[in-house]
């Protein structure tokens, strides 16, 4: 793409970060203040020597509800691309939930500044490049995988006068090496501040979740994270700013932060008891994303290998969790491809079985219904799972209708057990999991319902797990 543009190039080319909100998403499109993945962007375009800015929607129009706050939120967001002249401006289509918004962004930008270079980035450009490169769309580059050094390839190829506009094309971006040289300015990012409710970051690239969407397989070439003493750097300049809570998408116990709130995120699969040891220790919380503890819905997608042995870890961890006193929220997906009334039913007698035998806890239950949101192409996404299971997605380009996003993206029937209910029917579930949730949170411990640990010994004792008591002395 040219000769690598110099020192000065660099400093005299504007580039604006654009996160473009979500149109029809409401208040399930909700993010961060802080996006993690906008603050690393943002960091290596800084250090290569560009001058960036950013602008977020979200933060700043909020979630329009309704055509009237629609009208107002994209009237705002003219006011401020205008406010923000730039070279190239970069928009974060982060998922299905910004489509309709970045597009609409893209199209102020060709109108507000014709001479600038549109580029798009995220998941969706990644498993849905067709939805971004039809005839007319306003877009000059579509920035595939790992976006960082791609970006920068692309600034530093208009910082070198290559400014062509009306023709899209497709980079795909090369892993970041992920060490000290590379650590995300947090503290700099313009929306961040102190005392923010809460921050984000990625202490590794790869998702632990084995989906097309993913930019990088789980443990395969290219997955790759922080050095763990470059993540406790990151996590102590986190710290500084003072936020509420962090979420982490790896484990880290190699810290003892007593000033902070800290939860991980991870699958059953991925987690030992020894994980929640060292989880416990460091005084961590853990979302545990379970999903399923149906064995019939794990043989029938393949989800697991040896779904009996899949689900009786999964509850093994949860009953370890929990007799050690670890503030742990175990999140249930319902009415995926696939589920039909009895696999339902089975996870519910497992739930009811675990919160009979709980003598108290430091588990919170939460569940959800099934969203279609493309994860692959069109064949595996929607054609596979109705040839196998009878699923019917209602809507598969619900992110370009003017509809409720959420309410659209659960029109799913999952099976054809489940053909006789309208789709996205949560009646064959829902009531029951309530029920057992509630019943659940009347056990929660004093300090489960604070959001520490336990430091109490009646789920050790009922279980005969070596519990935190022992693990460390009471008083420290």
């Amino acid at each position: 793409m040219g000769d690598p543009v110099s020192t000065s190039e660099a400093s005299q080319t504007r580039v604006l970060l654009v996160f473009p909100g979500s149109l029809f998403g409401g208040h399930w499109a909700e993010g961060p203040r802080v996006k993690p993945e906008l603050v690393s962007l943002w960091s290596e375009l800084r250090r290569a020597g560009f001058v960036v800015d950013v602008l977020d929607l979200e933060v700043e129009g909020g979630h329009p509800g309704d055509d009237a706050a629609r009208e107002a939120f994209l009237a705002r967001a003219d006011e401020l691309l205008a406010a923000r002249p730039a070279d190239l401006v970069v928009i974060s289509c982060w998922s299905a939930l910004q489509y309709s918004a970045a597009v609409a962004v893209a199209e102020s930008v060709r109108r507000l500044q014709p001479a600038a270079v549109i580029a798009a980035l995220g998941y969706h450009v990644s498993v849905r490049p067709d939805d971004f490169n039809d005839a007319g769309a306003p877009f000059d580059w579509l920035v595939v995988g790992e976006a960082e050094a791609a970006v920068v390839t692309v600034a530093a190829a208009v910082a070198g006068g290559d400014r062509e506009t009306g023709v899209c094309h497709t980079l795909e971006g090369r892993p970041l090496s992920l060490d000290a040289e590379h650590v995300p300015d947090f503290a700099a990012y313009p929306y961040a501040g102190h005392d923010l409710s809460e921050l984000g970051v990625f202490l590794s690239r790869g998702c632990p979740y084995n989906a097309p969407a993913c930019l990088l397989r789980p443990g395969g070439g290219g997955w790759h994270a922080y050095p763990p003493h470059v993540a406790v750097a990151i996590l102590n300049r986190l710290a500084e700013l003072t936020p509420g809570r962090i979420d982490v998408l790896e484990g880290l116990a190699s810290a003892d932060r007593r000033d902070l709130t800290i939860t991980v995120a991870g699958r059953p699969a991925d987690l030992t008891r020894r994980d929640i040891d060292r989880l416990y220790e460091a005084r961590l919380r853990l979302r545990l994303d379970v999903g399923t503890l149906s064995r019939e819905l794990l043989s029938r997608t393949g989800q697991a290998p040896l779904p009996p042995q899949a689900v009786e870890h999964a509850v093994d961890l949860l009953t370890y969790a929990n007799a050690k006193g670890l503030v742990t929220v175990a999140a249930f997906t319902f009415n995926q491809p696939g589920e039909t009334r009895t696999s339902a039913a089975e996870t519910l007698v497992a739930l009811h079985d675990f919160v009979a035998a709980a003598p108290n806890t430091s588990v919170f239950l939460q569940a959800q219904s099934w969203a279609f949101l493309p994860a692959g192409d069109p064949v595996a996404d929607i054609e596979t799972p109705a040839a196998r299971f009878g699923t019917h997605v209602v809507r598969p380009q619900w992110w370009k209708e003017r509809t409720p996003a959420e309410t659209a993206a659960k029109e799913v029937v999952a099976s054809r057990d489940l053909a006789d209910l309208p789709p996205g029917d949560d009646s064959y579930w829902r009531p029951r999991f309530d029920e057992l949730r509630e019943r659940l949170a009347g056990k929660l411990t004093a300090e489960a319902r604070r959001g520490v640990r336990s430091h109490e010994t009646l789920g050790a004792e009922a279980y005969g797990v070596p519990h935190g008591w022992w693990v460390e002395p009471r008083w420290h």
